[in-house]
Protein backbone atom coordinates (compact mmCIF):
# COMPACT_ATOMS: atom_id res chain seq x y z
CA UNK A 1 0.00 0.00 0.00
CA UNK A 2 2.71 2.42 1.21
CA UNK A 3 4.56 1.81 -2.20
CA UNK A 4 1.11 2.42 -4.30
CA UNK A 5 0.87 5.91 -2.36
CA UNK A 6 4.64 6.09 -3.19
CA UNK A 7 3.55 5.77 -7.29
CA UNK A 8 0.79 7.86 -6.81
CA UNK A 9 2.62 10.77 -5.31
CA UNK A 10 5.36 10.20 -7.98
CA UNK A 11 2.93 10.16 -11.04
CA UNK A 12 0.99 13.32 -9.90
CA UNK A 13 4.40 14.94 -9.59
CA UNK A 14 5.33 13.97 -12.95
CA UNK A 15 2.24 15.25 -14.66
CA UNK A 16 2.66 18.48 -12.93
CA UNK A 17 6.03 18.89 -14.33
CA UNK A 18 4.96 18.17 -17.20
CA UNK A 19 2.68 21.09 -17.16
CA UNK A 20 4.67 23.57 -16.00
CA UNK A 21 8.04 22.91 -17.22
CA UNK A 22 8.00 23.15 -21.19
CA UNK A 23 11.28 23.18 -23.30
CA UNK A 24 12.45 26.58 -23.89
CA UNK A 25 14.82 27.45 -26.68
CA UNK A 26 18.16 28.59 -26.10
CA UNK A 27 19.54 28.74 -29.54
CA UNK A 28 18.09 32.46 -31.13
CA UNK A 29 17.05 30.99 -34.35
CA UNK A 30 15.41 27.99 -32.81
CA UNK A 31 13.38 31.06 -30.52
CA UNK A 32 12.45 33.51 -33.30
CA UNK A 33 15.02 35.95 -32.01
CA UNK A 34 17.60 37.51 -34.25
CA UNK A 35 21.39 36.42 -34.06
CA UNK A 36 21.81 40.00 -33.42
CA UNK A 37 19.54 40.65 -30.05
CA UNK A 38 21.03 37.21 -28.83
CA UNK A 39 23.28 39.26 -26.22
CA UNK A 40 24.53 37.18 -22.66
CA UNK A 41 21.87 38.73 -20.97
CA UNK A 42 19.35 37.99 -23.70
CA UNK A 43 19.96 34.47 -23.76
CA UNK A 44 20.35 34.24 -19.87
CA UNK A 45 16.68 35.45 -20.45
CA UNK A 46 15.39 32.64 -22.41
CA UNK A 47 17.05 29.69 -20.53
CA UNK A 48 15.76 30.85 -17.32
CA UNK A 49 12.04 29.72 -17.49
CA UNK A 50 13.30 26.33 -17.22
CA UNK A 51 15.51 25.92 -14.78
CA UNK A 52 13.44 28.17 -12.73
CA UNK A 53 10.55 26.19 -13.39
CA UNK A 54 12.66 22.51 -12.54
CA UNK A 55 13.50 24.35 -9.34
CA UNK A 56 9.71 25.27 -8.02
CA UNK A 57 8.64 22.15 -8.61
CA UNK A 58 11.25 20.09 -6.33
CA UNK A 59 8.96 21.58 -3.47
CA UNK A 60 5.45 20.54 -4.58
CA UNK A 61 6.98 16.42 -6.01
CA UNK A 62 8.40 16.44 -1.86
CA UNK A 63 5.26 17.81 -0.40
CA UNK A 64 2.82 15.59 -2.11
CA UNK A 65 5.50 12.07 -1.73
CA UNK A 66 5.64 13.08 2.47
CA UNK A 67 1.88 13.84 2.66
CA UNK A 68 0.63 10.85 0.60
CA UNK A 69 3.42 8.63 3.02
CA UNK A 70 2.45 10.60 6.23
CA UNK A 71 -1.45 9.88 5.67
CA UNK A 72 -1.52 6.93 3.59
CA UNK A 73 -4.07 9.15 1.32
CA UNK A 74 -3.68 9.46 -2.76
CA UNK A 75 -5.95 12.59 -2.62
CA UNK A 76 -4.10 14.27 0.34
CA UNK A 77 -0.53 13.71 -1.39
CA UNK A 78 -2.42 14.83 -4.81
CA UNK A 79 -4.24 18.16 -3.01
CA UNK A 80 -0.50 19.09 -1.53
CA UNK A 81 1.30 18.80 -4.41
CA UNK A 82 -1.37 21.32 -6.22
CA UNK A 83 -1.22 23.24 -3.04
CA UNK A 84 2.32 23.54 -3.34
CA UNK A 85 2.31 24.42 -6.71
CA UNK A 86 -0.43 27.00 -6.66
CA UNK A 87 -0.28 28.63 -3.40
CA UNK A 88 3.14 30.49 -3.28
CA UNK A 89 2.07 31.87 -6.99
CA UNK A 90 -0.81 33.08 -5.64
CA UNK A 91 0.98 34.97 -3.20
CA UNK A 92 3.21 36.62 -5.74
CA UNK A 93 0.36 37.81 -7.58
CA UNK A 94 -1.18 39.44 -4.92
CA UNK A 95 0.74 42.23 -4.98
CA UNK A 96 1.17 45.13 -7.98
CA UNK A 97 4.54 46.37 -7.04
CA UNK A 98 6.01 44.48 -9.11
CA UNK A 99 3.89 45.43 -11.92
CA UNK A 100 4.39 48.95 -10.94
CA UNK A 101 7.89 48.14 -11.49
CA UNK A 102 7.61 47.86 -14.91
CA UNK A 103 5.22 50.00 -15.49
CA UNK A 104 7.66 52.50 -14.21
CA UNK A 105 10.76 51.24 -16.25
CA UNK A 106 8.51 51.71 -19.50
CA UNK A 107 7.92 55.56 -18.47
CA UNK A 108 11.69 55.43 -18.36
CA UNK A 109 12.49 54.09 -22.03
CA UNK A 110 9.75 56.02 -23.50
CA UNK A 111 11.84 59.16 -21.99
CA UNK A 112 15.21 57.90 -23.29
CA UNK A 113 13.49 57.94 -26.85
CA UNK A 114 12.42 61.26 -26.43
CA UNK A 115 15.21 62.71 -25.59
CA UNK A 116 17.29 60.53 -28.19
CA UNK A 117 14.58 61.53 -30.71
CA UNK A 118 15.15 64.93 -30.14
CA UNK A 119 18.12 65.03 -31.05
CA UNK A 120 17.79 64.46 -34.60
CA UNK A 121 17.74 60.75 -34.46
CA UNK A 122 15.56 58.28 -36.31
CA UNK A 123 13.14 55.76 -34.83
CA UNK A 124 15.22 52.85 -35.90
CA UNK A 125 18.53 54.22 -34.35
CA UNK A 126 16.87 55.75 -31.38
CA UNK A 127 15.46 51.93 -30.58
CA UNK A 128 18.77 50.92 -31.28
CA UNK A 129 20.57 53.21 -29.02
CA UNK A 130 18.43 53.19 -25.90
CA UNK A 131 18.99 49.12 -25.69
CA UNK A 132 21.90 49.35 -23.72
CA UNK A 133 20.28 52.00 -21.03
CA UNK A 134 16.98 50.69 -20.81
CA UNK A 135 15.61 49.39 -17.20
CA UNK A 136 15.90 46.56 -15.72
CA UNK A 137 12.59 45.69 -15.59
CA UNK A 138 12.39 45.67 -19.77
CA UNK A 139 16.16 45.96 -20.37
CA UNK A 140 15.69 42.09 -22.53
CA UNK A 141 12.91 42.78 -24.04
CA UNK A 142 14.55 46.23 -25.62
CA UNK A 143 17.37 44.38 -26.72
CA UNK A 144 15.57 41.96 -28.12
CA UNK A 145 13.33 44.76 -30.07
CA UNK A 146 17.01 46.41 -30.63
CA UNK A 147 18.21 43.08 -32.41
CA UNK A 148 14.75 42.67 -34.32
CA UNK A 149 15.23 45.94 -35.98
CA UNK A 150 19.10 45.59 -36.40
CA UNK A 151 18.53 42.55 -38.57
CA UNK A 152 16.06 43.98 -40.74
CA UNK A 153 12.80 43.13 -39.10
CA UNK A 154 10.25 45.76 -40.46
CA UNK A 155 9.68 48.25 -37.40
CA UNK A 156 6.01 48.12 -36.75
CA UNK A 157 6.13 44.41 -36.36
CA UNK A 158 9.39 44.53 -34.52
CA UNK A 159 7.21 46.53 -32.17
CA UNK A 160 4.67 44.75 -31.92
CA UNK A 161 6.53 41.75 -31.02
CA UNK A 162 7.89 43.71 -28.10
CA UNK A 163 4.30 44.71 -27.24
CA UNK A 164 3.23 41.15 -26.67
CA UNK A 165 6.60 40.48 -24.90
CA UNK A 166 6.21 43.22 -22.28
CA UNK A 167 2.48 41.95 -21.79
CA UNK A 168 1.51 45.52 -20.46
CA UNK A 169 -1.68 48.19 -21.20
CA UNK A 170 1.06 50.80 -21.01
CA UNK A 171 3.76 49.38 -23.30
CA UNK A 172 0.64 49.12 -25.67
CA UNK A 173 0.07 53.41 -25.95
CA UNK A 174 3.92 53.82 -26.07
CA UNK A 175 4.00 50.97 -29.05
CA UNK A 176 0.61 52.53 -30.96
CA UNK A 177 2.39 55.97 -31.16
CA UNK A 178 5.59 54.43 -32.35
CA UNK A 179 3.92 53.00 -34.77
CA UNK A 180 1.89 55.32 -36.40
CA UNK A 181 5.75 57.59 -36.71
CA UNK A 182 7.05 54.84 -38.13
CA UNK A 183 3.94 54.21 -40.85
CA UNK A 184 2.63 57.32 -41.21
CA UNK A 185 5.24 60.09 -39.91
CA UNK A 186 2.94 61.73 -37.46
CA UNK A 187 4.43 65.03 -36.45
CA UNK A 188 5.11 65.87 -33.02
CA UNK A 189 5.83 62.47 -31.37
CA UNK A 190 8.73 64.00 -29.02
CA UNK A 191 5.65 65.87 -27.92
CA UNK A 192 3.68 62.48 -27.44
CA UNK A 193 6.08 60.36 -25.83
CA UNK A 194 6.18 63.39 -22.94
CA UNK A 195 2.63 63.08 -22.75
CA UNK A 196 2.36 59.02 -22.42
CA UNK A 197 5.55 58.98 -20.37
CA UNK A 198 3.74 61.59 -17.80
CA UNK A 199 -0.14 59.19 -18.17
CA UNK A 200 2.50 56.01 -17.08
CA UNK A 201 3.72 57.99 -14.25
CA UNK A 202 0.12 59.01 -12.81
CA UNK A 203 -0.60 55.21 -13.86
CA UNK A 204 2.07 53.79 -11.42
CA UNK A 205 1.36 55.79 -8.59
CA UNK A 206 -2.40 55.03 -8.74
CA UNK A 207 -1.65 50.83 -8.94
CA UNK A 208 0.57 51.79 -5.70
CA UNK A 209 -2.67 53.69 -3.97
CA UNK A 210 -4.69 51.42 -5.11
CA UNK A 211 -2.35 48.37 -3.96
CA UNK A 212 -2.00 49.85 -0.68
CA UNK A 213 -6.01 50.13 0.18
CA UNK A 214 -5.65 46.31 0.03
CA UNK A 215 -3.10 45.59 2.14
CA UNK A 216 -5.12 44.61 5.02
CA UNK A 217 -7.18 42.31 2.76
CA UNK A 218 -4.60 41.02 1.53
CA UNK A 219 -3.60 39.86 5.32
CA UNK A 220 -6.60 38.45 5.92
CA UNK A 221 -6.49 36.17 3.06
CA UNK A 222 -2.87 34.86 4.09
CA UNK A 223 -4.16 34.53 7.70
CA UNK A 224 -6.94 32.54 6.38
CA UNK A 225 -4.43 30.17 4.50
CA UNK A 226 -1.95 30.02 6.63
CA UNK A 227 -4.34 29.15 9.61
CA UNK A 228 -6.34 26.65 7.74
CA UNK A 229 -3.34 24.70 6.46
CA UNK A 230 -2.09 24.50 10.36
CA UNK A 231 -4.77 23.64 11.48
CA UNK A 232 -5.42 20.52 9.11
CA UNK A 233 -1.73 19.88 10.05
CA UNK A 234 -2.16 20.12 13.63
CA UNK A 235 -5.43 17.30 13.02
CA UNK A 236 -2.95 14.89 11.70
CA UNK A 237 -0.75 14.66 14.08
CA UNK A 238 -3.05 14.83 17.46
CA UNK A 239 -6.19 13.73 15.97
CA UNK A 240 -5.09 11.34 13.82
CA UNK A 241 -8.21 9.23 14.31
CA UNK A 242 -10.61 11.76 13.64
CA UNK A 243 -9.83 11.96 10.54
CA UNK A 244 -9.89 8.15 9.83
CA UNK A 245 -13.12 8.29 7.94
CA UNK A 246 -11.18 10.29 5.17
CA UNK A 247 -8.98 6.85 4.36
CA UNK A 248 -11.90 4.74 3.02
CA UNK A 249 -13.01 4.98 -0.58
CA UNK A 250 -15.88 6.93 0.22
CA UNK A 251 -13.31 9.09 2.67
CA UNK A 252 -11.34 10.14 -0.14
CA UNK A 253 -14.10 11.29 -2.46
CA UNK A 254 -15.57 13.22 -0.28
CA UNK A 255 -11.78 14.46 0.82
CA UNK A 256 -11.71 15.55 -3.29
CA UNK A 257 -14.83 17.63 -2.82
CA UNK A 258 -13.53 19.70 0.31
CA UNK A 259 -10.34 20.27 -1.69
CA UNK A 260 -11.94 21.40 -4.55
CA UNK A 261 -14.33 23.83 -2.36
CA UNK A 262 -11.46 24.62 -0.55
CA UNK A 263 -9.44 25.39 -3.34
CA UNK A 264 -12.19 27.41 -4.55
CA UNK A 265 -13.03 29.65 -2.11
CA UNK A 266 -8.95 30.57 -1.71
CA UNK A 267 -9.18 31.51 -5.28
CA UNK A 268 -12.21 33.85 -4.66
CA UNK A 269 -10.15 35.50 -2.37
CA UNK A 270 -7.33 35.70 -4.30
CA UNK A 271 -8.95 37.21 -6.95
CA UNK A 272 -10.79 39.98 -4.62
CA UNK A 273 -7.58 41.85 -3.75
CA UNK A 274 -5.45 40.46 -6.39
CA UNK A 275 -4.78 43.72 -8.85
CA UNK A 276 -7.43 44.22 -12.12
CA UNK A 277 -5.36 43.83 -15.57
CA UNK A 278 -6.66 46.50 -17.97
CA UNK A 279 -7.11 45.57 -21.45
CA UNK A 280 -4.24 46.16 -23.73
CA UNK A 281 -4.86 48.00 -26.93
CA UNK A 282 -2.74 45.40 -29.43
CA UNK A 283 -3.93 41.58 -29.90
CA UNK A 284 -0.75 38.71 -29.34
CA UNK A 285 1.11 38.47 -32.82
CA UNK A 286 3.14 35.53 -33.90
CA UNK A 287 6.58 36.83 -32.97
CA UNK A 288 8.48 36.87 -36.29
Amino acid sequence: MVFLVIGTGLGVSGLLFALQVRPVPTDSSQAGVPTSASSPRARRAWRIPTTVRARSLIVPVVVGIVLAVVTRWPVAGVLGALAAVIVPGQFLHASARTQARKVEAIAVWTELLRDTLAASAGLAQAIVATAPSAPDAIHDQVAVLAGRVVSGVPVEAALRSFADDVDDPSVDLVVCALIMAATSRAQRLVELLSALADAIREDVAMRLRVDSSRASARSSVRTVIVFSLLFAALLLVVAHSYLAPFGSAEGQLVLVAVGLLYSGGIGLMVRMVRPPVGPRLLGRKETP
